[in-house]
């Protein structure tokens, strides 16, 4: 008689079988103890072992084992555990006699069914495996609604198993019923034009139904800043096949603030703040500005956003900047106009401007200079990452290119790209491997020419650390690389190690800091590669990796060690 009482523990060892088979007969096994209420009684933990029997057969039953031998011993080794051996005889395995595969319908020469009634993974001889054929009829219904059939069904889906002869037949005819189509777009809300609205779907009225073309259109809604709640909703009539759509759209609150104090070793204590006023026009124009206040750069941006004819993948917009830098020696000022444009094209962001740009400026501390220059450029952007928040697995490249040239209202002629590409992988679940690179030239005749705002410079936390921030350079010509291990050590909490290598140099013969230094006919590869290693502790956050390393330089010159604190500065 069993005692009532906690229950016990169960154990189950299953022989006689193996593979997927195994698997499935294992896990089918070890779930009915999950369905015991809590203290059950010696009649349900009675029950539970009338069960077995009947849970491996059906756990057999989709691989084509229709008359198993099953043999069930209990043992209690202990009041409180349950030993359960369970010996399998499978018995022949049944075997596909005839298929039957067809698709019907005003989609059947769909070529999405087409190929898959081809690629269909069952044939005549094969094992049995009702597994694959319930996957093979739910792929079918999902092809059939991507292309736009709404009301697909199955004439036939039939599998007859004869358990004297193990041969079964199978006849599985697919109709895929009528082809649908959109209907109109209608917005529910009171404040935007429906005319601006209506650029926001991907098709038009008469288009081919599509699921994931709907679902687009919700996440193009929600991704912009003027609702705070979308509904979409197809309308399906199964006496019509034009399929409206319905949407209901709440607004966002006409302006937005953010204010944040923070700390970086490459800025000091900094002070920020932004604003949006979303609502500035029914056609979806709208203003954004950013404040950033410390001790080693501040900025000032303000956009006024223009909506494209697409309005989710194409935005104009005009521009107001200020930048106030003093890296080391060297201090800047820069006062911006633009007019720039951000479109989709293919899987790349292209993004294009076109700047008046004044600058003030001293470099290492040499007399301040004034330039002017109408500013071209143009970046294009690619990335990838599985998560934004804290990626395993992803990428990212960008190519900015930009120059200016005196008879364009330009005090100076020079020509710049900077390569950045980035790589994250997970080779396992506790570790995470960071590569990133920073590449740039600058073909000018006179490097002091150059603004400030537009040197290369590295060192920093996001560059070469182990280096006060952009302390390296400035200089023509730019390269940076890093490779960081990273391994799980408890919960969200990382270690690191790292190596970065890199410089800012204005000529490949002439590593030093002086920007019109002599060439040197035998430079050292250790004088112009400023390398460092360090360790570092990392906790992935809600909002993004947080970061303390401490790093030190490597090379004759060098001495100590730099303690630098990252947020967010994977992607």
């Amino acid at each position: 008689m069993l005692a009532q009482a906690a229950n016990p523990n169960f154990s189950f060892q299953v022989s006689g079988i193996q593979g997927p088979v195994l698997e499935n007969v294992q896990k089918s096994v070890e779930s009915l103890p999950r369905r015991l209420p809590e203290k059950a009684s010696a009649a349900e933990i009675n029950a539970l072992f009338d069960q077995i029997n009947t849970t491996v057969k059906k756990a057999l039953a989709p691989y084509g084992y229709f008359t198993p031998a099953v043999n069930i011993q209990k043992r209690q080794p202990k009041k409180d555990e349950w030993l359960i051996r369970i010996q399998i005889q499978a018995g022949p395995q049944t075997t596909i006699n005839t298929i039957h595969v067809d698709v019907m319908g005003a989609g059947a020469k769909e070529k999405t069914l087409q190929k898959a009634l081809a690629d269909f993974p069952l044939k005549a001889g094969m094992p049995l495996d009702t597994d694959v054929y319930e996957q093979s009829k739910k792929k079918f219904l999902s092809l059939a609604n991507a292309a736009g059939y709404m009301s697909p069904n199955f004439k036939q889906h039939e599998i007859k198993v004869n358990k004297m002869t193990h041969r079964a037949d199978i006849d599985l005819v697919f109709d895929t019923g009528p082809q649908y189509y959109f209907g109109g777009v209608r917005f529910n809300q009171s404040y935007y034009q429906d005319s601006f609205l209506q650029r926001f779907p991907q098709f038009k009225e008469g288009d081919t139904y599509s699921p994931a073309s709907v679902l687009k259109l919700q996440e193009n809604l929600t991704g912009t800043p003027y609702f705070s709640m979308v509904s979409v909703d197809p309308k399906q009539n199964p006496d019509d096949t034009n399929i409206p759509i319905w949407v209901d759209l709440t607004p966002s609150k006409a302006q937005s603030y953010n204010l944040g104090v923070g700390y970086g070793t490459d800025t000091g204590p900094r002070l920020t703040a932004s604003w949006e006023q979303r609502h500035v026009t029914d056609t979806g124009q709208y203003l954004k500005t950013f404040l950033q206040l410390s001790t080693i750069q501040s900025t000032f941006d303000a956009r006024y956003i223009i909506p494209g004819k697409d309005p989710v993948n194409e935005q104009y917009y005009i521009g107001l900047s200020y930048l106030q830098q003093s890296p080391n020696t060297s201090n800047g000022r820069t006062e911006k106009v633009s007019w720039g444009k951000q479109q989709l094209w293919g899987d790349w962001t292209l993004s294009s401007s076109l700047s008046l740009q004044h600058d003030r400026y001293s470099l290492w501390g040499a007399p301040y200079e004034d330039t002017s220059m109408l500013l071209p450029s143009l970046t294009l952007y690619r990335g990838h990452y599985d998560d934004v928040v804290f990626p395993r697995n992803g990428y990212s490249t960008s190519l900015t290119v930009r120059g200016a040239s005196k008879p364009t209202y330009s005090d100076t002629n020079f020509a710049q790209a900077e390569f950045i590409p980035r790589f994250i992988l997970s080779p396992f679940d506790f570790s995470r491997i960071v590569l990133r690179g920073d590449f740039g030239y600058t073909a000018i005749t006179d490097p002091n020419d150059l603004p400030l705002s537009l040197q290369f410079l590295a060192g920093g936390s996001d560059s070469i650390r182990g280096y006060d921030y952009q302390q390296l350079g400035p200089g023509r010509y730019l390269f940076v690389g890093s490779a960081e291990y990273q391994q799980q050590v408890y919960k969200q909490w990382w270690g690191t190690v790292f190596m970065d290598a890199g410089n800012a140099v204005n000529s490949l013969k002439n590593p030093q800091n002086n920007p019109l230094g002599p060439d040197e006919p035998h430079v050292d590869l250790g004088e112009l590669l400023k390398r460092s290693v360090g360790i570092g502790v990392m906790y992935a956050s809600p909002v993004g990796p947080i970061e303390l390393t401490i790093a030190k330089p490597l090379g004759p010159d060098t001495s100590g060690i730099s303690v630098q604190f990252i947020m967010g500065g994977n992607i």
